[in-house]
Formats: structure tokens, sequence, C-alpha cells
């Protein structure tokens, strides 16, 4: 059975169909310093989490390494400086990574490290049985789901036999607290049971009550109100609508008979409401409501096809190719509570002792995978040991979700133009004119409502997520120190400025910053 399982396998991904045009390169990020910098604190976390540069203890240390998606080669750097006999590749995309022979400290190392610059997805310029380790560490956001088999082959291809593989991806993650999001509320159903003609005008409009003001709603509510009025909604309808519903007025309380005698002519009393601007209401929604910019984050990554639940894909193409596959429990790190909750108390509290309570060696303890999906996709049976003890790792949490932030943040012109598909075709383009002299007005300028909507949408989420992250208070709080006079930064300002009441919960947030998991597999030997 298990080779018919395999035979049907090898069948379903040779006939995968590659969404990408050759020399495409899938990346949705501009590339910044700032980025870089996370990814060196990322590899500084978790040398310190495996007490080592890999997840893997080996005996001798490999002649021949490659390093896959090497970023700022500060794990090349390291590497070449520990193994002082190994050559170290390190291949990128882009050309971000330091002319060593220029710097006095390294060009010892600069005989045995080499920059290769290509897109992987079109196949490794090395011949085969080449390296004795290969490393891949967030690629997440650079190769298509459908194109993972193709390059774990190139990758099998250039290593020797019984070689290991070190792969340690995340999930594509959009940061966000959803419980701010508004429970859609039903529209009152009201309406008059008095035939129209045998009310005089006056009483009849004394008898109409309006619903609560539409604009006041949430994106959920006007969703609700705009598929009651439809009888169906068009499958390349990305996103609702921003048509109001339309109340209707309430049912007159009368006897049995009176509505016998009126049954005949009844007509519902339809109330009109007045129309306000298109742009302050369906797209004026709670500052804490993120929902927009996820949905364009998740149609993002399907326009590249890229996985967002990577982690658990990844066995199913790691069996295809290797044998003796291991992983670790994933590593889920929570969303940190922003300032206003009630939380944030309990998180500061916590704040020191907590990094005491992560054992590194029983989190990242590797085990035999099965290469199948397994019950990480189910969120309430997490395996982590952050699962299990929300507070631990929240000392880390603040700087996870900076990072986690600043990749989205480079995402954000591939973001816009996923939202502006979403929304442009609801929203007018908003017009800004100018008096002349005549009493005639002239166009000055014109700009896309949705752009509007998203630069308003932006500010919101990164203010959100600068309070969440705390850099500020998190210092002051660890060293001591006073609260520094001048200006408040602009998220407390934002912060203090919405008449919100803070979404409260009883129970800890499922919502998360990071979801991490390792891979650890090897080449067959030669029989």
């Amino acid at each position: 059975m298990h080779a018919a399982e395999k035979d049907v396998e090898a069948l379903l991904l040779k006939e995968r169909v590659f969404r990408r045009r050759p020399g495409d390169v899938a990346y949705p990020l501009n590339h910044s310093n700032d980025m870089l910098n996370y990814d060196n604190w990322d590899h500084i976390f978790f040398k310190k989490c495996f007490k080592s540069l890999t997840m893997t203890q080996f005996q001798t240390p490999p002649e021949v390494v490659l390093d896959l998606g090497c970023g700022s080669g500060i794990w090349v750097l390291e590497a070449a400086s520990q193994w002082q006999k190994s050559t170290i590749v390190g291949l990128d995309v882009m050309d971000v990574q330091p002319n060593l022979s220029t710097l006095e400290p390294y060009k010892d190392l600069a005989r045995r490290i080499k920059w290769v610059h290509i897109n992987l997805l079109d196949g490794l310029p090395f011949p085969d049985d080449c390296f004795d380790f290969v490393r891949i560490s967030r690629l997440g956001l650079g190769v298509p789901e459908d194109e993972w088999q193709f390059v774990l082959e190139e990758v099998s291809r250039v290593m020797k036999p019984g070689a290991a593989l070190e792969i340690l991806e995340e999930n594509l993650i959009f940061p966000y607290c959803q419980a701010a999001r508004r429970r859609p509320r039903p529209t009152p159903l009201t309406m008059d049971l008095f035939p129209v003609d045998s009310i005089p005008s006056s009483t009849r409009s004394s008898m109409t009550v309006f619903s609560t003001s539409p604009w006041d709603r949430s994106d959920d509510d006007l969703m609700d109100g705009t598929l009651k009025k439809k009888t169906s909604l068009s499958p390349l309808q990305e996103s609702p609508t921003s048509t109001l519903p339309t109340p209707i007025s309430h049912i007159s309380p009368k006897s049995a008979n009176s509505h016998k005698m009126y049954s005949s002519s009844f007509v519902p009393q339809l109330s009109p409401v007045p129309s306000p601007p298109l742009a302050d209401s369906s797209f004026h929604t709670n500052p804490q409501d993120h929902s927009r910019l996820k949905a364009a984050w998740d149609a993002m990554l399907s326009r590249r096809f890229l996985a967002p639940q990577l982690i658990t894909v990844l066995p199913f193409y790691l069996s295809s190719c290797f044998v003796d596959v291991k992983t670790h429990p994933t590593l889920h790190i929570p969303l940190p509570p922003n300032s206003s909750s009630s939380n944030s108390k309990l998180f500061c509290s916590d704040y020191s002792s907590s990094a005491n309570a992560f054992n590194p060696e029983e989190q990242f303890e590797l085990k035999r995978s099965t290469g199948r999906h397994s019950d990480e996709e189910n969120p309430h049976r997490r395996d982590s040991t952050l699962a299990r003890d929300p507070k631990k790792v929240f000392s880390w949490a603040p700087m996870h979700l900076a990072r986690t932030v600043q990749t989205v943040k480079a995402c954000k012109e591939a973001i816009w133009d996923e939202y502006d598909k979403l929304h442009s075709p609801d929203l007018p383009p908003t017009i800004t004119q100018a008096r002349l002299k005549e009493g005639h007005r002239a166009v000055v300028s014109s700009k896309s409502a949705a752009r509007e909507s998203f630069d308003r949408a932006w500010d919101n989420w990164e203010n959100d997520m600068a309070d969440r992250i705390g850099m500020r208070d998190n210092i002051m709080f660890e060293l001591l120190w006073p609260e520094p006079a001048g200006e408040r930064p602009d998220w407390r300002v934002w912060r203090n400025s919405l008449d919100i009441k803070p979404v409260e919960q009883s129970e800890p947030a499922a919502d998360i910053c990071r979801t991490i998991r390792g891979f650890v597999a090897w080449k067959p030997q030669l029989k």
C-alpha cells in the first residue's frame, strides 16, 4: 500500500502546472536595511535556541555548504568562522551581501566564501553531488507552493549521498487582532400593515422609525445588509459593495380583524434613507479592525500561489525527495496585547520571568515526521511548549511581532495592488477642487478613494502594531528608565484618540504573530 501511495504521489507531482512565467521572481517584498537587521536578529535568536548554528549536530563539520536565501550573509560568515576548513556558498536573488575582500577582518574568510546571485526557481548552477550540507531559511515568500517540489529536487541533485538538509520556515501571517472585528448585527425588519391610501401622509411619516445610522456600522454590518437586498452574489465579486440597505417602517399594532380587513391591500412602507458620502460610510470603520488589509494580504499570496500555511505542506514535499525527515513541535508566538488591554499588565508582570520558563531543548527536540498533514492545522491541538502555556516566550514576542510587521511593511505596494483590485470598483475617484476668481471651479487633483482608504487603514494598522510591540515601554521597564520628555509617540496618540471600548476577552487570545517550524532530512545513501 505504501508503494502505491508513492506512485500516486509521484504521478501528481509530475502533472503539476507552474503558474509563474520563467524568469519571474515571486518575492512581493522590497528589501531594506531594516529587513536585513531583523534577519540578523532572527539568526541570533535561533542560534541561542539551538545552542549551535544548526538544529542537527555534526560530529565533523561539513566540508562544502550551501545557504539558500542567505540574505545579509550573517549565517555564512559565522559558519565560515566556526568551520574553519569548510567552503560556504551563499545564494540569494538580491546582491546585498558584504564585499569581504574590502573588509580587513574578513579577508581570510573571503577565500572560503562565495556569493551567488540567481533566481533559485530557475535551477541551481551547481554540479550533481556537490554539497555536504544545505540550509534553507524563510523562503516562504519567494517560492510558490507548486514549485517547492522542483526546488527540493534541485537541492537533492546537488547534495552528496547521505548529506543533510535543514529547513527553517514559518507560516505567512498578517498580524492583527481578530477580536477587534465587530459581530454583524441584523438590520431591524419593520413594516406598516395599513394600506397606503387609507393613512394620511403626516400619520405615515410619524409612524416611520429609522434604524441606527447605517454609516456607523462595521464592514460586516454593511455586508449583511447588502446580501439581504441581493438574490445572488456574483462569483467574481470578492468584497462587499458599499450599497447601503434600506430600512422598512415598524409594524403598527392592530387587531386580527383589522389585519384581515387590510390583508388584500397590504403594501410594505419603505422609508428612504439619506445616503451619506460613500467614502465616509463603508470605509470609515473601527480603526482596530484590519480585516480589509488582511483580505488584501491573502489575495496577494493567492495571486502568487504562495502557501500561507507553509509548514503544513512542506512535510509532503520533503518525504518525496528525502529520507528520515525529522521535525520539532511548532513554535507559536502569541500576538502581544495592546496598551489599553487589561492583559497588558499581565504581560508586563511576566515579561522578565517568561524567558526563563522557555525550554529550547524541549521546544526544538527533533522527532521523526510522518510526512502528512498533521494536527498542526488545528489551532486547538497545538503541540508546542508555548501552546500549553501562552505566557511563555512573551519576552521575545514584541521582537517577533516587530519582525513580522517589517516583513508585511516590505510588501506594502504588493498589498496595495490587491487592495485596489478588491475595493476600487466600489468607490468613485475623490476630486479636490479650487474656486477661481470668476466663480468657476477647476480640478486640482484626483485621487483614488481606495488609495485614501488604504492609507488610512495602513496607518491604523501600523499604529496598532507599534503599540503592541511597545519597544519604548519595554526598554523603560527593563532598564528602569523614566518617561522621556517631549512629544508622545504617534501610536500612543492614536491609541488614546480611539473612542471605541477596547476588546476584553475572558480567555487568552488565539491571535499569533509567528508560527515557526524546522525540518531536518537526509539524501538517501547509494546502495
